[in-house]
């Protein structure tokens, strides 16, 4: 584990401290207590809580933040504090990832940056001295998260100007942060490149610095479905991190074919045909394709088409999966989901689809081992017919049950799978559908 404490001083300049060596007269009338946020960064994470104790053992837990996150802004009284990150695990233990202590300081935002690897992390401390003069404008600091082999230059533009015209913010290797930088409020495009070039690599939609505050631009590298695009992480005071994507960036999407009844099936966007005789209960491979609307049409061996000019929609960065079903009128619809961009390691976004039509609403069932239905704590109901949901659920063994309850709260079990065990960094789709090969006449198909 290494840590590292970068201190910001109000003149905006850094300087790398050992043991709080710095003066600690600077304070503000407006701001009186100690202020803390964790922003998680560590690619590999799961949701971590930030605990702090003072001297006489009292533990208060701050907040969780997932990946790309932040708690929100908490405040305390300025002293010395135990610092624990932790996660808890599938049985709800809390199990520690990282420990320290640290001094919060009177009027000053004390911002921890959790990076690296999540099994031996790395620990950033910002620390600056919160600004009450501000009128028209904000402060920024730059934390770069790309990768350490090069470095990168981070500008921004006003929103109605052009990339000749942006501003350098900072050039910055991994880990490091930038000096103070202070612009007018209001809306800026960011744009990244390699330091030292006019190729842009990153370029993000306007975003509104609306707030007379400090503001923290992360870049990092995305995870998820996607993994290697770059994105920027805005913090501020609040729990909402701004997530900003490349403009530029592609998206990808895959198709699930339901239907057994059609058989191979050949998938058109627009007029450009995308997978060739997709078997019936097959998913197909990623494409990746430009951002923008899709029409999605299908055609069976015939050249029939069966399916024609559904709506796909694909933002930058993004990573969907569609499924093809008949609705109750036996006509063929397209259920279209987004995928987790979440690291998907110690816990799971799972997007549940229903293609069942027979019962207006199902109920979908987690089942870790030496546990029932009734115990389970990871669940959905009230799942529709033609509709979806998602779930996370922790890491571990799980047998997956579809029930249908009636007025009676009576239920039915309609299908169950095998003990399933998921795996590290897979996106997984779970389908329940019609099936006549089974005594029930319906299945679970668990797809990744």
């Amino acid at each position: 584990m290494r840590i590292f404490l970068l201190l910001s001083l109000l003149s905006g300049s850094i300087t790398l401290t050992g043991c709080g060596s710095s003066s600690s007269d600077d304070t503000s009338a407006t701001y009186t207590s100690s202020y803390i946020q964790l922003y998680n960064g560590s690619a590999n994470s799961t949701s971590t809580r930030l605990t702090l104790t003072n001297s006489d053992d009292t533990s208060v837990l701050a907040g969780s933040a997932t990946y790309a996150d932040a708690t929100s802004l908490v405040t305390y009284t300025p002293a010395t504090y135990n610092i624990k990150l932790s996660r808890l695990n599938s049985d709800g233990d809390d199990i520690s990832v990282l420990e320290t202590s640290m001094n919060l300081r009177q009027s000053y935002k004390h911002l921890l940056l959790l990076t690296g690897d999540y099994n031996s992390p790395e620990l950033l401390k910002l620390e600056f001295l919160r600004d009450d003069s501000l009128t028209d404008t904000f402060k920024l600091y730059v934390v770069s998260l790309l990768p350490d082999d090069s470095a990168y230059d981070v500008y921004l533009s006003k929103s109605d100007a052009t990339f000749d015209n942006a501003t350098l913010a900072a050039t910055l290797n991994y880990s490091q942060i930038s000096s103070v930088a202070e612009f007018d409020s209001g809306n800026y495009i960011i744009y990244i490149t390699a330091a030292g070039s006019r190729d842009i690599l990153f370029q993000s939609s306007k975003y509104n610095f609306q707030y007379l505050t400090e503001y923290v631009l992360v870049p990092r590298i995305a995870s998820g479905p996607l993994a290697g695009n770059i994105a920027v992480d805005v913090i501020n005071n609040t729990t909402t991190v701004g997530n900003l994507t490349d403009l530029t960036a592609q998206a990808q999407f895959r198709l699930y074919n339901s239907i057994d009844s059609i058989g191979n099936s050949d998938i058109y966007l627009n007029d450009s045909i995308a997978f060739t005789s997709l078997a019936a209960d097959s998913m197909s491979d990623y494409v990746e394709l430009a951002a923008k609307d899709y029409r999605l049409s299908a055609s069976d061996e015939q050249g029939v088409f069966y399916l024609n000019s559904a709506l796909m929609t694909l933002n930058q960065g993004q990573s969907k999966a569609v499924v093809l079903y008949q609705n109750a009128s036996a006509n063929t619809a397209a259920i279209v989901v987004e995928e987790s961009n979440a690291p998907q390691i110690y816990d799971f976004d799972i997007n549940v689809v229903n293609t069942i039509t027979s019962y207006s609403s199902l109920g979908v069932y987690f089942v870790p081992p030496n546990e029932t239905i009734d115990t389970a704590e990871y669940y959905i109901t009230s799942l529709n017919s033609g509709a979806q949901k998602e779930i996370n659920v922790p890491d571990g063994e799980y047998t997956i049950y579809l029930t249908y309850t009636d007025s009676n709260k009576n239920k039915t079990l309609l299908a169950e799978s095998e003990v399933q065990q998921f795996v590290a960094g897979s996106n997984y789709l779970l389908v329940a559908e019609p099936d006549n090969t089974r005594n029930s006449g319906y299945k679970l198909s668990l797809l990744r």
